[in-house]
Order: C-alpha cells, then sequence, then structure tokens
C-alpha cells in the first residue's frame, strides 16, 4: 500500500522539524512496516522533456520513425530513438527517458538495436509514465516546457509516497487508509487529529427517484446503502485530485471513478458508481451457479451460488467487493448515477477474490472485515466531492440504508461488540515491566479513538481508578481489539518499544523438580536391558475377555471400555500377564529363547461405597505402574529359577535384600509347584534381617494353560508393584561412605544335611541372627541325591566372622561350634563328613 504526506497531512499536522524518513521510522516502530520513502519526483529520475527535431522514415520498417530529440544539456548531441507512436511531430515537446530510466511500471531502459538501428532511449506514452491509461500514442507537453528538465519538476511533484510492508496490517482494516495511518500518526505525535465529519445535509435534494433496492441476504450483506445524483458531467479529474491518484499508484480514469477511487484511498471504504440509466433495478442476491458476467477488465467470468452479486432484474451487475460490470459502467454519456458503499462478510469475498483469481483494492480491504458505520461517512464524503467536481449535480433520491431504513428504526444487522474490557493498570504496568502513568494510559486510547471511564481497583494497596473501562471503537471492533491484553500492545506501542527500559525478568532461580519414581523407572530399565539382557516390549491397556477366559482370569470386575478400538480389546486390564503372555504366543515361532520385560499401568475398579468421593462423586479407576517380567525357553531349561535369579540381580543392583517364600494364593494360570512371593526389604545391616515387604510374585506358566494357549515353551513370570518398590526405596534413606572394617574378618564354610523341605531363606535367617560377630552368609552349594538319601538335601554356607578386634581361630570355633549346636536343635541338622 503507498501513502501520500501531502494526503496525510489533510487529517494530521506534521512537524517540519520531522523529516520524511523519520516519520517513516516512527510508523515502522508504532504501527505498520514501512518498506520504502521516496520522494515522488524521484521516481521520474532519469525522464527528462525533449524537443523532436527531425522525424525520418525507419529504413526496414514501415510503421517505425527515427526520431532526433535534443534533451538539453543532458547530452552533447541530439539522442537518435526508434518509435512507433502516429501522434508526433517536428518541434514537439515529450518525455524521453534516458539510456537506465527506470520506469514507474519497472521497466529499465536500455540502448537498443531496432530493425537494424540503435536506439539511445524511449519517448513516453502516458500509460507508461503512470498518468494515466492511454497508450494510443505519445504523451505531447505543454510549450512551457523547458527542454532538458526533469519530467518531475516539470508536473510539480512535490510529494513524499510511503511504501507500506501489507502484512504488517493484516489484522487492521482501519489502516488501509491515509485517514486510519493520519489517527495514528497523530497519537504517537501528540498532534491533533482532524477528523472527519459526517455532513448529513449532503444526503438532502429533490426527492424525485425512488429507488427499487433489495438485499436477499443480510448475512453477507449487513449493509447496504445507495443514493442517487443527476447533473453529472463525465470528463478529467482535476490535477489536484489526478496528482493524489498518480503518487499511491492509481491512474485516473475520469472524475466519477476518480472519486470512488479517491475516497477508498482516503477513508478505507470501496464503493462502486452505476449508470442510473443503465440499472432498473438493484438486488443484492447470491449468483446463480454457472452465471456469466463480463467485469470491467473486459473478462468474462462463470459464477457460483457462493458468490454474492449486485444484480438488476435481469442480470449481474457487479460482483461485490471485488469489481464492477461492464454492462453499468459510467462512460462519457453518462449522467446520472447511483453510487454504492455497502459492507460486504470478509470471508465471502476472501472466498470470491480466491475462485476468480481476481484480487483488486476493493477486495483487499473487504476481505480485512471493515467497519460497516464506515459506509455512511465514505457515502457523504463521495457525495460531497460528486458535488465540488460537478458543480451542476444534485441528490435526486433518498438515501438508502439497508437493512435501515431512512427516518425509520429498522434492523440493525452489523452490532459490534465494544467492550467495555476491563483494564487493570497495575497489571499493564507489570506486563510491560516499567510504570506508565494512568493519564499517559488514558491520553494514548482517546487518542486512538478509545473511551475511557476509571474505575476504582478491586484489589487494596492499588490505590484507586486503577481499572479502567474502555470502550472500543467500532473500527477496531471487529476482529481487532476484544481483550484486556490488546489494549496492552496498543499502549505499548505508542508509548514507544524504545521508551521501555529492558531490564532481565527477576525470577527465582531454583532446581527443576526431579521425579524420583520416574528416575527410578529409568534405572531398571537400564538395569534389565543391559545386565539382564530382557529387551522391552510396550502392550495396549486393554485386554479381552476371550484373552482372560483362557488364562483362567475373571473379567466381570474389569472396567468395560465405552468405545474398543477393536473386539478383542474391550477392557482395562488389572495385570501385565495377559499381554506378556501373547507376546510369547506370537513370537515363539521366530525365537528359541524370549526375554522381555514391560513397565506400564494397570486399572482396578473402584466397586460399592469405595467407588464415590466424599462428595458422592464416582472415582476415577485405580491405576498403578507395574514391572511385568517373561522368560520362555525349552522344556528343558529352569524358567522359574531363571526368572527369580533376573529378580534377586534386579533388587540387589537397587541395594534391597529378596526373600522368596511360599505363596498362599496362587493364580488360576500359575503353577502350583513352582510360585513364590517377592518379600524384600533394605539390606540387612550388622547381619540383621528384619521383616520384608510383599512386593509381588514370581511363578511359572501352567502347563495345561500354555498347551490351551498354543504355546510350546516353559514361560517364567513375574509381576512387581513399582508403587511399592519405590516406597520401599525412599525409605532407604542417603547412601553414606562407611569406612572398611579395621580388623580382618574370618571365614568358615560350613556344609550340613537337612529335610529337603526346609527353606534355604528360614536357616539362613537363623544362622545370620545367631550371634552379631556373623556379619554374612552366602549360600555357594546345594546337592541332592548320592549318598545323602531320598528327601535330603545338602547346604553349604561361606559364614564371615567379623569383631572390632583382630579375632582368634579359638574363638571363631568355639562360636562355630555353637551356631552347628543350634542348627542341629532347630532343624535337626548334621554336618556333612563324607
Amino acid at each position: 500500500m503507498l501513502l501520500s504526506l501531502n494526503w496525510l497531512k489533510d487529517f494530521v499536522e506534521i512537524p517540519r522539524a520531522l523529516s520524511a524518513e523519520e516519520l517513516g521510522l516512527k510508523l515502522t516502530m508504532h504501527t505498520v512496516e514501512i518498506d520504502s520513502v521516496e520522494k515522488q519526483v524521484d521516481k521520474y529520475k532519469d525522464i527528462v522533456i525533449g524537443k523532436i527535431l527531425e522525424i525520418k522514415a525507419h529504413p526496414d520498417a514501415d510503421r517505425l520513425s527515427l526520431v532526433k530529440v535534443d534533451v538539453g544539456a543532458m547530452r552533447a548531441s541530439p539522442l537518435q530513438i526508434v518509435c512507433g507512436a502516429p501522434n508526433i511531430k517536428e518541434g514537439q515537446l515529450v518525455p524521453v527517458a534516458l539510456v537506465g530510466a527506470i520506469l514507474p511500471n519497472g521497466v529499465e531502459i536500455a540502448e537498443a538495436e531496432v530493425r537494424g538501428v540503435k536506439s539511445q532511449g524511449m519517448l513516453c506514452a502516458e500509460d507508461e509514465l503512470n498518468l494515466g491509461d492511454d497508450h494510443s500514442g505519445i504523451l505531447i507537453l505543454e510549450n512551457k516546457a523547458k527542454i532538458g528538465q526533469n519530467l518531475g519538476k516539470y508536473l510539480d511533484l512535490k510529494d513524499v509516497v510511503f511504501e507500506v510492508e501489507n502484512k504488517s496490517l493484516t489484522h487492521r482494516p482501519d489502516l488501509w487508509s491515509h485517514y486510519g495511518i493520519a489517527r495514528e500518526i497523530a497519537a504517537f505525535t501528540g498532534n491533533k487529529f482532524k477528523e472527519y465529519k459526517l455532513n448529513k445535509k449532503l444526503f438532502k435534494g429533490i426527492d424525485q427517484v425512488q429507488l427499487d433496492i433489495k438485499v436477499e441476504d443480510f448475512d453477507l450483506c449487513p449493509r447496504y446503502m445507495v443514493i442517487a445524483i443527476e447533473g453529472i458531467k463525465v470528463e478529467a479529474s482535476p490535477k489536484w485530485m489526478q496528482d493524489r491518484l498518480i503518487a499511491v499508484g492509481m491512474r485516473p480514469i475520469n472524475n466519477i471513478v476518480d472519486i470512488t477511487n479517491y475516497v477508498m484511498l482516503e477513508l478505507g471504504q470501496p464503493l462502486h458508481a452505476f449508470d442510473k440509466n443503465l440499472v432498473d433495478k438493484i438486488i443484492v442476491r447470491r449468483a446463480k451457479d454457472n452465471e456469466v458476467m463480463e467485469t470491467l477488465d473486459g473478462e468474462k467470468r462463470k459464477l457460483d451460488k457462493e458468490m454474492l452479486v449486485i444484480a438488476d432484474s435481469s442480470k449481474p451487475i457487479a460482483i461485490a467487493g471485488v469489481m464492477g460490470g461492464a454492462n453499468s459502467e459510467i462512460s462519457s454519456e453518462t449522467r446520472s448515477i447511483i453510487i454504492e458503499s455497502a459492507n460486504f462478510n470478509f470471508i465471502s469475498i476472501r472466498k470470491t477474490q480466491t475462485k476468480l483469481g481476481l484480487r483488486t483494492e476493493s477486495s483487499i480491504r473487504f476481505e480485512k472485515a471493515l467497519d460497516p458505520n464506515l459506509a455512511e461517512l465514505a457515502i457523504a464524503r463521495t457525495v460531497e466531492l460528486v458535488k465540488k467536481l460537478c458543480p451542476k449535480a444534485k441528490v435526486i433520491s433518498q438515501l438508502v440504508d439497508l437493512p435501515r431504513v431512512a427516518g425509520k428504526a429498522g434492523e440493525k444487522k452489523f452490532e459490534l461488540d465494544q467492550g467495555p474490557v476491563k483494564l487493570d493498570l497495575a497489571w499493564l504496568n507489570k506486563i510491560v515491566g516499567q510504570a506508565i502513568e494512568k493519564n499517559q494510559v488514558i491520553e494514548i486510547l482517546e487518542k486512538l479513538g478509545f473511551k475511557t471511564s476509571p474505575q476504582p481497583s478491586p484489589s487494596k494497596g492499588e490505590g484507586v481508578n486503577t481499572v479502567l473501562e474502555v470502550t472500543v471503537p467500532t473500527w477496531r471492533a471487529t476482529r481487532d481489539i476484544s481483550i484486556s491484553e490488546d489494549l496492552v500492545e496498543e499502549v505499548s506501542r505508542i508509548f514507544g518499544f524504545s521508551n521501555l527500559t529492558p531490564s532481565m525478568p527477576r525470577v527465582a532461580m531454583e532446581t527443576p523438580e526431579i521425579s524420583q519414581e520416574r528416575m527410578l523407572e529409568k534405572k531398571i530399565k537400564t538395569i534389565l536391558s543391559s545386565g539382564a539382557a530382557l529387551s522391552e516390549v510396550y502392550n495396549y491397556s486393554f485386554v479381552g475377555e476371550e484373552q482372560l477366559e483362557k488364562l483362567g482370569i475373571d473379567y466381570t470386575k474389569h472396567i468395560k471400555l465405552a468405545n474398543p478400538i477393536a473386539s478383542h480389546q474391550t477392557m482395562l486390564r488389572q495385570s501385565l500377564v495377559p499381554n506378556l503372555v501373547d507376546n510369547v504366543k506370537i513370537n515363539q515361532a521366530r525365537f528359541e529363547n524370549i526375554s522381555i520385560f514391560e513397565i506400564g499401568s494397570i486399572y482396578l475398579s473402584n466397586l460399592g461405597e469405595l467407588a464415590k468421593d466424599d462428595q458422592g462423586k464416582d472415582k476415577l479407576p485405580y491405576q498403578e505402574k507395574r514391572l511385568g517380567i517373561i522368560i520362555a525357553a525349552s522344556k528343558k531349561e529352569n524358567v522359574f529359577t531363571k526368572t527369580k535369579g533376573i529378580i534377586d540381580y534386579l533388587l540387589t543392583l537397587l541395594n534391597l535384600s529378596v526373600n522368596f517364600t511360599p505363596i498362599e494364593i496362587i493364580p488360576n494360570w500359575a503353577d502350583k509347584e513352582a510360585s513364590a512371593k517377592i518379600i524384600v526389604g533394605n539390606q540387612p545391616r550388622h547381619g540383621r534381617v528384619k521383616a520384608g515387604k510383599y512386593l509381588g510374585l514370581v511363578t511359572k506358566l501352567d502347563s495345561s494353560i500354555a498347551r490351551n494357549l498354543g504355546i510350546k515353551k516353559q514361560v517364567g513370570i513375574a509381576e512387581i508393584s513399582l508403587r511399592e518398590l519405590f516406597n520401599i526405596i525412599k525409605d532407604q534413606g542417603i547412601k553414606k561412605f562407611k569406612e572398611f572394617a579395621k580388623f580382618p574378618p574370618v571365614v568358615r564354610d560350613l556344609a550340613f544335611v537337612v529335610n529337603e523341605n526346609i527353606l534355604y531363606n528360614d536357616i539362613r535367617d537363623e544362622i545370620v541372627n545367631f550371634n552379631q560377630l556373623i556379619k554374612s552368609v552366602e549360600l555357594f552349594d546345594v546337592y541332592q541325591g548320592g549318598k545323602l538319601g531320598l528327601g535330603k538335601k545338602n547346604l553349604a554356607f561361606h559364614i564371615i566372622y567379623q569383631a572390632d578386634k583382630t579375632m582368634t581361630a579359638k574363638e571363631v570355633d568355639q562360636l562355630q561350634q555353637e551356631l552347628i549346636k543350634h542348627l542341629q536343635d532347630k532343624f535337626e541338622a548334621k554336618i556333612r563328613d563324607f
């Protein structure tokens, strides 16, 4: 978008001390990004006025001429230029683009050969200089022009043009005009904004014409305003209007079309003018599928029912908000016009222009969601300019304003949410990071068009009147300002981001919270996947009825899913075992041995009174993380012992002691002869073993269950509660270095025979607890059969004695004898002597 500095000065006084470049920088820092600041005269650099001295026919082209042009002191001798224009004559003054010049349309002039003849520049037509649409011949200048004079100086171009980066104002429909930008300049410079006052007297005239207007879809057209004017004389616009249009890249066409473009660029509201004699009535409706109309650019366009059109009784005469039709355009024969100023649904305009591949200055503005109230201001300005440029023009109809009708309190379709939005100034200062005085905040907001109403602060210690109730102006209420954060941005940018003192935020440095449970999980995964050589698996948390039935598990107490992902996964699991067993079944044909583990959640239902919380609401299912381990191997291997060994390995590395004790209640899928509870506690200190805690179970899959499932391997299974494990480890305390004993230990071996039904753990506990001088016990051999006889087993232990002195052999022998006698009395143990 291009902005004219002279045009901006119509609405705001810009200090003389503020250069155009400085103003461009301030606009960038406060409002929109300015891509460039260019003096208008610089657009015609290297384009000068020349005098045609001689015209000869081109030796090799009938329609081309060789023209000698005097460009004054710019060149020592006349230039030779090849030209095909039919209107040139000797003695004429014409614009000449020298070699190296860049035309307003971006074309760079270079020395060239045309049909074998060298051309040293170009004579320019009106459209090539962006001074109009005429391309029928070279632009002929008045005799007052001076040879060699820069064209910009000849045209008396004194304006400065700002190029705005359009993406920086996509959410600001009010800024697509000189009027809106001037309001911003007034806010950050502190100068007064010259508001355009609506003069409704402009609409009064001879009420001789009753306009037939109908809007069929107010959702797509919330407001539609038209008025008729006669006494029109279509001619060229005055120079002042042409100069402003040219400055911002708009080609002058004729006074009526130029007025609608002028008002659009000035106020931001697109308008359209119809030749009244070509329009019998106006209907704002949806287009019909495959309906075709020719637009002003001469293209025939196919429409569909999603597009909004302006139509007469038989045909569309404009694509709403995009482009008018060729069948109702203003021409030199036009004597009366209908001016349209409307508001269209921005989404509809966006879709229409995209489908048609037709993006215009009008549609660019409508797609931003314009303020419907702007339509009335723009039509008043248009009538004012029509009367100014056509002195005989007069209004001949009522101002039609749909859905509201003049003089009646009709339905209003464009109510906007103007708040109020509450803005706590203490909160604003906290967000900004700097104190901005209340009066300054109010001044900034009111200069931008907001209305403020101070209210007492609800919080104590903040002072009074620190909360503002801010009413949003209509031109910012369409898609822009709606919450207090938007107001913080408004205050900050006008106050000036560069005026904010940069400071580092004061944030208390704290050590990030560490989840000990997650750390334990990672440690367990590392131990099992590295040292124990197990592979980790991830299973769904769902199970099915058939799957549980084959394992002999009662599925009636499982939580059913409302929307299961599959027919065989209809419930939440209560154990990791079913899915791990399925892993073995699926993979047994591919692997000889399977060693896997999973850490996942199980879900237990809350039944009866336990299902309700203190407020009587349903509790969520109880969730608990568990560790599941499965070892599958050929029938020759003892998978139960191997699984126990992995559990012992894991818990030992976690600094825990483990005991495997008989289990009272055995799952239906477990082998009754190979099942044990996992009991753990902290590692014993000074040889004393304390009562442990139940952690889970280790077992073997029952052979009949395995056959029923189609599993051909032995399967060892363990399932551990990670919550219980974490609670045990949590109580361990911090590890501290313990000095090595000053005196050497004494190791004695002890082997004896006992009944095979006596458990190792019971014997071990008796040995460790027998005397404080026994520091540790290690089982290193178990033997059955041979000379021992049936029902007997041999256990061999390393027993370590240690005291706060160097123990003598006699002292150790005596303790050993006392221990042997104790074991004989307790377990009928006999020392093995063979």
